[in-house]
Parts: C-alpha cells; sequence; structure tokens
C-alpha cells in the first residue's frame, strides 16, 4: 500500500495520541515492575546520630530514595538517625514504582570518638556522649579511651558538654583507638582509628585586656571548622578558665585574676568540634595579652606587641615613678631583618646613666669549648646527610643481636672534622658497661693513666646516660647490638681554629650503611651509634689534666653529644621530620643535657666558665645583644650561653619531661612556641629579663629569677645582660634578627615618664619596659 507523506504524519500522530492516553489512563506497560528483593539494617538499633548501614538489593528500578531522606544509592546508604525512625525504600523503573515495607530503627544513647593528630606532634582525642534524645550527659561523666598498644586515658565530661577532647604528647598510633562510658544504666563503646589529615595553624593571634575582658582577634585557618580560645597563666603554664567555642576568628575571654603581664592565649583551630565523620586534625596558635595601644598600665613589666605602634611609634606612659626609680627597655626583633633601627627617647628621668656595678674578678679563660665554626661544621654535614637520607630512604635498624663486641675493631673517623677526609684507625676495646663500649685508638693507648676508663664509664652510666634518657627519651640503635660506642682518637685534633674538639656525634654513621672498604672511600660511615672522643693527650695540650679529662670534661661532652644521637633518632628515626633541629635549639638541649648530668652550670667547674666570660666582651667576644638567638655564628656567648641560658631557664620551670616535649616536638621555633604555650617573642622578652635582673633583687616579678639557690646573684655566675644608657637626648641602636637591644634609663626624682619608641621597619619590634630600683651590671 503506498501512502502520501501529509497520510503518514496523520497516522503517526493518532498512534502518539493513542500512546500517551495509555501512559495516562496507567495501561502502558514496557517491562515488569521493580522488585525488591531485600531490605536490611546492620542492626536494629544506633545511638543517636550514630551511622548506620542501610542495603538493599533491587531489580529493575534506575531512581531510589528513602521517605525522610531523599535521593539514594542503588544498593544502599549510610544514616544517622536521631530518633525511632521507619524507613520506607521507594525505587521506580520502566515498570512502575514500587514501596517496601518499613524498616524499625531503634535510637538509643551513644558515644561517638573520633581521633587526629596535632601540629605539635600529638594526638588529639574527642568524644561525645548523648541520651537517645539526643540530650548530652546530665552529669559529669567519665569517658575511658585505649590507644592501640597503650595505657587508658580518661577524658572527663561535664555535665551538659556538648563534646569532650584530650590531647595526648605521643603522635598517633596506627590501629583503633576504643572508647567506653556509661550513660545512666547504659554502657556504650566506641572505636576510631587515627585520621591523617592536618590543618593549617591560625595567624597573626593578637589580644588587649582594656577593660579587663580580653579580647582576641586571628587570622582564619584554612579548613577550620571552629576554634577554641582558651586563657593561659604563663607564669604557671596552666589554662585559665574554660575555652571559649567560635566559629568566627575572634572571641572574648574574661581575664579574672590573672595579671594581664602574666596572660597568654591559645587558640586552636579544628577541623571537627564534634566526632561526626569529618577528619580530625588540630592546630595551635599561641598568642599573649599585650600592654596595648594606649600606653600601657604603668606596671613593673609590661610587654607591647608591633601592633600596639601607631604608625612608627610606640608610647608607654607611667603617671607616677617613685624617686630613684629607673626604666628599663628591651627591644625584641623577634621575626625582623638583620640589622634593623629603633630609636628611644625619654622624659621624666634623669639625664646620668646609672651607676656601673664593679663585675666580678675573673681567672684567666681557658679554652673549655670548641672555637667558633667547629660544632658548626658538624651540624652542617649533618644536615646535609639527613637530608639525602629522607630523599633516598633511612636504612632499617638491624635485628638485635646478643654477639660480644670484639676485643679489636676499626672506625673511619673525621680527620680533624674535615668529613671529605676520613681515616680508618683500628681501635681497642677497653671498657664495656651496660649501655657502652669504650674502644681507644691503638695508637693512643699508652696516654692513659690506670683506672681512667673506669672512671669515665662511671660516671657515663650514672650520670650521663640516666640524666638524658630521663630528659630525652630513647637513643638509636641502628646495628642491633643495644650498645652506643665511645671511639677515642687523636684524629679529632689537637688545635683547630685556635680551639679544640673534644667529641662529636656524626649522623651519618646512624644514616648511612657500614663503609667496608679499607680507606673509607665509601662515605665513611660506620654504620653504628658512634660518639668520638678527643684523646687525654690532646686534652693536656689545651690545660686539661687526665683527671679533669675523666671527671668531667669527657663525661660531660658524653652527655652532650648522647643529647644530639638522641634528638636524632626521637625526631627522624622514630617520627617524621623535614631536616635537622635548627642548630641553637639543638646546641641549647645539649648544654642543658650537661647540667642535668651534674656538669654544666650544675657543677663548679661550668659555673666558673659563665664567670670567666663575664669581663671579655668587646670584638673578641660579643655579648647577647651582639647576636642573634636563632642565627648560629659560633660566638662562645652570644649563641653558646644565649641558647644555653635560654633553653636552661624554660627547663627548670616546665618540668622533667621538657625537653623530651621538644624533641618529640615540630622542631626550632614552631616546636618551642607549642611547647612554652607562647609566641616566641614572648619567650624572649621573659629570658631577657631575667638575663637583666635575675636575683640581683630589682626584679620587677619572681618569674624572672633563674631558680635555685645556686644561682644567686646570678651575675657573678652567668654573663648579665649588656645594657647602654637611656639619657634625655634620646639613643637608637641596630637590632640582629631574633637579637635584642636594652637600654635603661638615669633615676627619677619622682613624678610621671614617658618611653617612646619609633621604628619605621615593616617588622616593629616588641618592646618591655620594666620599672626598677637599684644599680645592674654592665
Amino acid at each position: 500500500m503506498c501512502f502520501s507523506d501529509t497520510a503518514s504524519e496523520e497516522l503517526l500522530r493518532r498512534i502518539a495520541v493513542a500512546a500517551l492516553a495509555l501512559a495516562a489512563c496507567g495501561r502502558l506497560r514496557f517491562g515488569p515492575p521493580p522488585e525488591i528483593r531485600s531490605f536490611t539494617a546492620e542492626a536494629s538499633q544506633a545511638g543517636w546520630s550514630e551511622p548506620l548501614a542501610l542495603r538493599w538489593y533491587v531489580t529493575g528500578a534506575d531512581t531510589f530514595s528513602l521517605d525522610g531522606v531523599g535521593s539514594v544509592g542503588s544498593s544502599g546508604t549510610v544514616v544517622r538517625p536521631t530518633r525511632d525512625t521507619d524507613y520506607v525504600l521507594r525505587v521506580v523503573g520502566v515498570g512502575g514504582e514500587v514501596a517496601s515495607a518499613p524498616l524499625h530503627v531503634t535510637v538509643t544513647a551513644s558515644l561517638s570518638l573520633a581521633v587526629g593528630a596535632d601540629d605539635a606532634g600529638g594526638t588529639r582525642l574527642l568524644a561525645r556522649l548523648r541520651h537517645a534524645d539526643g540530650t548530652p550527659q546530665q552529669e559529669d561523666a567519665l569517658i575511658e579511651v585505649v590507644p592501640p598498644g597503650g595505657e587508658r586515658v580518661q577524658l572527663r565530661c561535664a555535665a551538659g558538654q556538648a563534646a569532650c577532647s584530650a590531647r595526648l604528647d605521643e603522635a598517633p598510633r596506627a590501629g583503633d583507638y576504643t572508647a567506653s562510658a556509661a550513660l545512666g544504666p547504659v554502657a556504650l563503646r566506641a572505636r576510631a582509628a587515627a585520621a591523617q589529615a592536618r590543618i593549617d595553624p591560625p595567624r597573626l593571634v593578637r589580644a588587649a585586656a582594656p577593660d579587663g575582658a580580653v579580647s582576641v582577634t586571628w587570622e582564619a585557618a584554612g579548613g577550620a571548622a571552629g576554634y577554641r580560645v582558651q586563657l593561659v597563666d604563663l607564669g604557671a603554664d596552666e589554662p585559665v578558665g574554660e575555652p571559649v567555642v567560635v566559629h568566627g576568628t575572634s572571641a572574648s575571654v574574661s581575664l579574672g585574676s590573672v595579671p594581664a603581664q602574666r596572660a597568654g592565649i591559645s587558640v586552636e583551630a579544628w577541623s571537627a568540634l564534634e566526632p561526626d565523620g569529618t577528619p580530625l586534625a588540630v592546630s595551635v596558635a599561641p598568642g599573649f595579652v599585650s600592654a596595648g595601644p594606649s600606653g600601657g598600665t604603668g606596671a613593673r613589666w609590661q610587654i607591647f606587641a608591633p601592633e600596639d605602634f601607631s604608625g612608627e611609634s610606640l608610647r608607654a606612659g607611667f603617671p607616677q615613678l617613685a624617686p630613684g626609680e629607673r626604666l628599663a627597655v628591651i627591644a625584641l626583633n623577634a621575626g625582623g631583618t638583620d640589622g634593623a633601627r629603633a630609636t628611644f627617647e625619654v622624659t621624666g628621668t634623669a639625664d646620668s646613666g646609672p651607676a656601673v656595678a664593679r663585675a666580678p674578678a675573673v681567672s684567666a679563660l681557658r679554652a673549655s669549648a670548641a672555637a667558633p665554626l667547629l660544632h658548626e661544621a658538624v651540624r652542617a654535614h649533618e644536615e646535609a646527610v639527613l637530608r639525602e637520607a629522607l630523599v633516598n630512604g633511612i636504612p632499617a635498624p638491624a635485628p638485635a643481636g646478643s654477639s660480644a663486641p670484639p676485643d679489636r675493631t676499626s672506625f673511619c673517623i673525621a680527620r680533624g672534622l674535615d668529613f671529605g677526609n676520613r681515616v680508618r684507625k683500628t681501635a681497642v676495646r677497653v671498657l664495656s658497661t651496660a649501655h657502652a663500649v669504650f674502644y681507644v685508638d691503638e695508637e693512643d693507648l699508652s696516654h692513659y693513666p690506670g683506672g681512667f676508663f673506669d672512671t669515665l664509664g662511671g660516671l657515663f652510666e650514672s650520670r650521663a646516660y640516666p640524666a638524658d634518657r630521663l630528659a630525652f627519651g630513647a637513643e638509636s640503635d641502628v646495628d642491633g647490638n643495644g650498645k652506643l660506642f665511645v671511639v677515642s682518637s687523636h684524629e679529632l685534633g689537637a688545635h683547630l681554629n685556635g680551639g679544640w674538639l673534644l667529641g662529636y656525634f656524626g649522623n651519618d654513621d646512624v644514616l648511612r650503611p657500614r663503609d667496608p672498604t679499607p680507606w673509607c672511600f665509601a662515605g665513611g660511615s660506620n654504620g653504628a651509634d658512634v660518639i668520638f672522643l678527643n684523646d687525654v693527650a690532646n686534652a693536656a695540650a689545651n690545660g686539661y689534666s687526665a683527671d679533669e679529662a675523666a671527671n668531667s670534661v669527657f663525661p660531660a661532652t658524653l652527655a652532650h653529644e648522647l643529647q644530639h644521637l638522641i634528638n636524632l633518632n626521637q625526631r627522624c628515626l622514630l617520627r617524621s621530620c623535614a631536616g635537622s633541629e635548627e642548630t641553637w635549639l639543638n646546641e641549647g638541649l645539649s648544654k642543658v643535657a650537661e647540667d642535668l648530668a651534674g656538669f654544666g652550670w650544675n657543677g663548679p667547674a661550668g659555673r666558673s666558665e659563665g664567670a670567666q666570660y663575664l669581663a671579655r666582651g668587646g670584638d673578641q667576644l660579643r655579648g647577647y645583644n651582639g647576636r642573634s638567638l636563632t642565627r648560629w655564628e659560633g660566638d662562645p656567648i652570644g649563641n653558646y650561653q644565649g641558647a644555653h641560658s635560654f633553653v636552661r631557664y624554660f627547663a627548670d620551670r616546665r618540668g622533667a619531661d621538657f625537653g623530651a616535649r621538644l624533641v618529640r616536638g615540630r622542631g626550632g621555633v614552631p616546636g618551642m612556641e607549642s611547647v612554652l604555650h607562647m609566641p616566641f617573642a614572648r619567650a624572649m622578652a621573659d629570658w631577657a629579663t631575667a638575663l637583666l635582673f635575675s636575683n640581683e633583687g630589682a626584679t620587677p616579678d619572681a618569674r624572672f629569677d633563674y631558680l635555685g639557690a645556686g644561682w644567686s646573684p646570678l651575675h657573678v655566675r652567668l654573663r648579665h645582660l649588656e645594657w647602654e644608657p637611656l639619657p634625655a637626648a634620646g639613643a637608637e641602636a641596630s637590632l640582629r634578627t631574633d637579637g635584642l637591644a636594652v637600654l635603661v634609663t638615669g633615676p627619677s626624682a619622682g613624678g610621671p615618664a614617658t618611653i617612646t619608641v619609633r621604628s619605621s621597619e615593616s617588622v616593629k619590634p616588641h618592646v618591655v619596659v620594666a620599672r626598677f630600683a637599684g644599680d645592674l651590671p654592665r
């Protein structure tokens, strides 16, 4: 049959209309209806807002939804019920729509747990308790959490508290953390693995308390769901009151009874404020309450922040000084450029400078420490080796062994700290102790008197080793023999750059496989945990008897170098690091290690060393204010004594685990800030104030005294902080990066006074102004 085009179109139109009419009446079918073959829940009960998996198996459908939930996937979904719920699954296919029978889920009380890392190397626990109706615990509750393979810890949740948190010093562990708690008669359990998420820290934390309430602002942290802001008493190193939880970038907390001069601020950025499935991560930024832009309060000690400058000027006003009172001004160039300039003006004090206190008499200084740039050569070499190892991989430690150390063996030794010039030397075992094996270059055996190594080994075991192990943690054992090797050799050199090298630890011995060549041409690593000591004959050439070497110089050196070895192990072998610890901090910790072992400043010889430096100023040895605290230049005062006095000041205040927390942490200035709970500039301010005033009877607060009767008076034992007079005509100073300048006014006749600091630098200094009466050493 033939149709015209017009007839064909009309026929097709009629067929389409008929099809639509049939579809509208529900009689058109293109296949069988969908079939819900199974629809189940992983449990018939779920804790309030806890995840619950629903699963189904459906044929003949392409659209899936749950009543009250909305569109879902083709095989299942996860719900978080907050009340008893009947879930109905609806599916649609070409064959029509089908609904399931209701699937009933009963909601019960719940315990939720989230685990994550913080930027200080610790672990954060976040837990939440809820009754079946979603309300938090009505009474104080206790949640116990057990880390994988660890000891249980407790979180205390106050009545009505939305979520509870705790911090563990250790890094997150692999495996599941389990939590348990009771809510009324109901016993609850939860489980969570540590998230690997990271979050940026807040920046530019600023705080002031003009009316007794602390106003805090900061820059937002990327990925933060909210912040917890906590007042901290920096004198007691304790949190004060409850943290304030906010979602913005400002908060107000009560100052309470904490003096503004002691008030610090902790701003924590959290990726989640409740354990709701978001990966948990926490970062912390410290701050402090500054004296503000309005001239301060006239208190005995105040610190002004860079944001307290108005343009290029900062003013500190004092409505009334007592007759004879003076003002000390400390400018701290934390993070500023090298050679930053600042000018200082004063009104209301006499023009003449304070009387100069007589410096104590000193004996001739012996070169008891390495000359500048000796230790620095070791640190530079270590950094290069570590970065290479981080790129290429660190060799796995050898399995533990029990074989006795050989009577005779050989070691690759860097001659005179020239790591490109190593020589293999035969060494003879002279002593084995519980934790070390002592070897001597066979060429040097005749140099040592009888009993020398018995004395040295005994002091290592009784003082150096336990002090370092308790303070900083375990050392490495890359060769698996459970022993540290101590190797003495004259190859370290008698005189180097005007000084001498007492000993060294080279991390290539730990980070590189053993060099098997007879001439140490394959890198020179010993593939073992080794500390090298100089020869006793070289000690004599530098003014030390064999008795002094065995009883103080060498055991102190072992304590010093063992800290470096532990530092590498804790930071980079047991944890993840990006590079070596900053030299200033690594050396400061090792100097404190000498103290903790009963040497250094905790022994008569070490104390006298500080006193011997008192009269050695000028171009030969610069003072603290001529150096940067963090830029290492090898100066015995500005660097060694500077870093030593900084770390020692806080180590005496922050407890026995202070050093361990540092070596387990982030490293450098950020690591120091996280352990001290204060910005680096504020820590420098406390330290510099202590160097100026400690134990002099004029200190503005007892927290600026070095602790212990042995320090009083401080400045006959430790280099004082140099200062310049601040006359009425004003003065100018140049500051190093992370360095300081100190000026002291003449006495007041009684009445008002004003200090004005001017700076055109892009990074303004932090400024401390303190009132005192009396004289200070100069």
